[in-house]
């Protein structure tokens, strides 16, 4: 089974060229965010993963998104879901 879930991932659109973002959640101010991609690591010459890893990776960074305009966050058709958020009191803290 898990060959099958290997291969029915490599095939697919979202593992193919730069990694895509499968989440953003601003931080209290939306000044920032915290972006979260789904990669697909290296592979060797064979094509596949070395035996007992999944060769896929999820990886997250804090990014600025003080210049972004409100419209930029809601568009559907880029794949980002957005987060409901709960404002925090203290500034500048992700939640």
């Amino acid at each position: 089974m898990e060959s099958s879930l290997y291969h029915t991932l490599q095939n697919d659109f979202l593992f193919q060229g730069a990694p895509k973002p499968i989440a953003i959640e601003p931080c209290s101010g939306n000044k920032a965010a915290v972006l979260t991609v789904f990669l697909c690591l290296p592979r060797g010459s064979s094509g596949v993963p070395p035996p007992g890893q999944s060769g896929l990776a999820i990886a997250s960074a804090l990014i600025d998104i003080s210049q972004q305009k409100p419209a930029d966050c809601k568009d559907k058709s880029s794949g980002v879901r957005n987060r409901k958020h709960h404002l925090s009191t203290r500034q500048g803290t992700c939640v």
